[in-house]
């Protein structure tokens, strides 16, 4: 068996997912240019692997761009769009789901109950 291809030796793999994806995009948007630029990929991926190698190149470069906007840019937007102003309305409720707020007595929880088989039967 040998040995995996390192990722910058993916150069087909990566010919093949741009060929496919603008094969895709194509049929969806029904461009001509999107299946000229299919056709091309397709061929250079086939025909010409140093220039295959450079084509890989630049799209793993865009990989990463995209990798490092969707970790910061578009989770940071979620996280304050979504998350805070959930958090702020829970925040102005009364209730306290976790009893974090400061108890007057024990925050001990004293839960008398007998398991029956029932109980196992449907755990969640």
């Amino acid at each position: 068996m040998s040995a995996p291809a390192r990722p910058e030796e993916r150069t087909d793999a990566s010919m093949l997912a741009i060929t496919t994806g603008f094969l895709v995009l194509h049929f969806i948007f029904h461009k001509p240019w999107m299946l000229v630029v299919a056709v091309c990929a397709g061929l250079i991926g086939l025909l010409l692997p140093p220039l295959a190698r450079l084509v890989h190149l630049g799209w793993m470069k865009l990989a990463m761009a995209l990798g490092w906007f969707n970790g910061r840019v578009l989770l940071s937007a979620v996280f304050f769009v979504l998350l805070t102003p959930i958090a702020l309305l829970r925040r102005l409720g009364r209730s306290d789901g976790l009893a974090l707020r400061k108890p007057t007595g024990s925050v001990w929880t004293v839960r008398d109950h007998t398991y029956v088989a029932k109980d196992l039967e449907t755990p969640w």
